[in-house]
């Protein structure tokens, strides 16, 4: 299945304890709903994903922890550490009107408030204090907060339309 199809909603972490459970980072908000994805898909190569078999999930303190059915050790769970999860598209919720999926970001324009075009989104992610919007332009990569009083209007026909002078660059 081609990348495209997907969404990418966590990740598999280290391997926890013997018996081939895997610590789950969660990209969700909240974390557990990664929990309520059904078929998750991990990442087997390069643009392709396969089904998990996902036999249970639960919290650890405060962190996922997932028994996977191909894993019955130790060995098998750190086989899959850093692979992605990721979801079908299509098994997402519909948003609501003034919401919006950070992958519908992806390929969008990005202008500034002078009219300049920056470039397009290639990439949103969240580095602790703020989701973070990766806008590839020409020759120039910027790192845009996706923040109220930066990002000035979305609108996932036109574009981004953001308060950043094209000189700040990464």
């Amino acid at each position: 299945m081609k990348l495209d199809q997907f969404v990418v909603v966590g990740r598999i972490g280290t391997a926890f304890g013997l018996n081939g459970w895997t610590h789950v980072h969660s990209y969700t908000e909240p974390p557990t709903n990664l929990m309520t994805y059904e078929p998750l898909f991990v990442g087997a190569e390069a643009n392709s994903w396969e089904q998990l078999d996902l036999v249970e999930f639960q919290l650890h303190g405060d962190r996922l922890i997932a028994r996977i059915g191909e894993c019955a050790s130790r060995e098998d769970a750190i086989a899959l550490r850093n692979k992605d999860l990721a979801i079908r598209r299509s098994d997402l919720p519909i948003p609501k009107l003034d919401e919006f999926y950070w992958v519908d970001l992806v390929g969008l324009e990005v202008v500034n408030t002078d009219e300049i075009n920056l470039g397009t989104v290639r990439r949103v992610t969240d580095y602790g204090a703020s989701p973070v919007l990766e806008v590839d332009g020409s020759g120039s990569t910027y790192l845009i907060p996706l923040v109220k009083p930066i990002v000035d209007a979305i609108d996932l026909r036109q574009g981004l339309r953001v308060c950043w002078d094209a000189t700040w660059i990464a």
